[in-house]
């Protein structure tokens, strides 16, 4: 496995990710010292709102990517957090910042369904 290729390839999405970060918080303060109409209150509320959803996102990204990247330098990258056995390359190529083999990710996303609220 070409651990300087996942390197590079999180340090650039990273960088990007900081970037994003940066311009969505920019983004929302700019939306609040606007000083909107009254009718136009709830649009604003709305994008603001939005912006900060889309940093909040990012920032979350932003940590499995960062965990990634302390993977690679501890020796770990490429292997489960829960059983130490290999996630299939063709999966961190798609996922990079992954740490769940398929099979563990699987078990995650169906424990995530059971506790879903459904209408």
């Amino acid at each position: 496995m070409d651990l300087d290729k996942f390197r590079r390839r999180l340090l650039a999405l990273e960088d990007e990710l900081r970037q994003r970060i940066e311009r969505e918080v920019e983004s929302a303060r700019q939306t609040i010292d606007e000083q909107p109409a009254a009718s136009d209150q709830s649009v604003v509320d709305e994008l603001k709102e939005e912006s900060f959803l889309l940093a909040d996102n990012d920032r979350a990204l932003l940590a499995q990517v960062r965990a990634a990247l302390k993977r690679i330098e501890d020796g770990t990258f490429g292997r489960c957090v829960v059983d130490g056995g290999p996630i299939e390359e063709k999966r961190l190529e798609a996922v990079p910042w992954t740490q769940y083999c398929v099979k563990h990710q699987e078990q995650l996303e169906q424990t995530a369904a059971l506790h879903t609220p459904k209408l």
